[in-house]
């Protein structure tokens, strides 16, 4: 017989166990119970508690979970907002960052129309001015040493610590327009452009040139360019123009400098002739 609580081997006739002192079932004799009982009083025999479960209707469980989802809701937006305020911030702090770095360096974009208001502004390194100089020896060249009619436009940017300016000197006579459109970049001239325009009885692949050369030496002169030179080496090249079979066109562009020209057929056999040549000077 073994021992219900500890599975110790009980002897034949005993009543206890000899490990534990549990009684056994069913003993024989009661008064040998009896005797031993007093002798080995029984010993309590420890069972854990059992939790108790407590019942929750199906609705109280909904509700809860339902609640506890909200709540978990409810903090993730909290944890959302205060993470858009923390970017927003450190954001502004970085764009601000971005916006002093560039003003510490001068970093402006800025344009004009009138020079002399540039330089007046503080708006210049020295470029305006001499663009400014520029453009009223040349006012004064087209007035005192072509007898021309004289008109100006000009402008001026600063884009990244750099200084650009522009001038175009128009002149006109009876007989020629002449325009003089001049760039200025960092206190140096950077490129000039020389066009000039009549009319000339017949086409000057076959015709002399209506232009007083004593004239167009003098702005050779001022301007380093040779227009009869340029005009005798590009007439033969003159071709249709694929736009306008009134047209003849001939244009060459190099590394530093370009020719544009052009005769249109225009009434009486006369030919409105367009010459461009530009070029780059200084040492930008």
């Amino acid at each position: 017989m073994r021992c219900d609580v500890c599975d110790t081997k009980i002897p034949p006739g005993a009543d206890r166990c000899p490990n534990c002192g549990y009684r056994v079932r069913h003993s024989s004799t009661a008064t040998h119970t009896q005797a031993t009982s007093a002798n080995y009083p029984e010993p309590e025999v420890f069972k854990p508690k059992r939790n108790k479960n407590f019942y929750i209707p199906r609705r109280e469980k909904s509700r809860d979970r339902s609640q506890r989802t909200k709540a978990s809701t409810f903090r993730k937006y909290i944890i959302f907002i205060v993470a858009l305020i923390v970017i927003g911030q450190v954001a502004a702090v970085f764009i601000g960052n971005i916006v002093s770095d560039y003003n510490s360096h001068n970093y402006t974009e800025f344009s004009g129309e009138s020079l002399q208001e540039g330089i007046d502004n503080g708006d210049d390194d020295g470029t305006l001015q001499l663009a400014l100089d520029y453009e009223n020896d040349l006012k004064s060249f087209f007035s005192d040493d072509l007898l021309m009619d004289v008109d100006v436009s000009e402008s001026y940017d600063i884009y990244e610590d750099n200084y650009s300016a522009y001038v175009n000197v128009y002149g006109t006579d009876n007989v020629i327009s002449l325009t003089a459109s001049i760039n200025f970049q960092n206190q140096e001239p950077y490129h000039q452009s020389i066009t000039l325009s009549w009319n000339n009885q017949g086409t000057i692949r076959e015709n002399d040139l209506n232009l007083d050369q004593a004239q167009i030496e003098k702005i050779n002169e001022k301007f380093n360019i040779d227009i009869f030179g340029a005009i005798e080496e590009y007439k033969s090249k003159l071709k249709v123009d694929e736009d306008d079979n009134t047209r003849f066109v001939v244009s060459d562009y190099k590394d530093d400098e370009s020719i544009y020209l052009s005769e249109s057929y225009g009434i009486d056999d006369e030919y409105f002739i367009y010459l461009s040549l530009g070029q780059d000077i200084g040492d930008n």
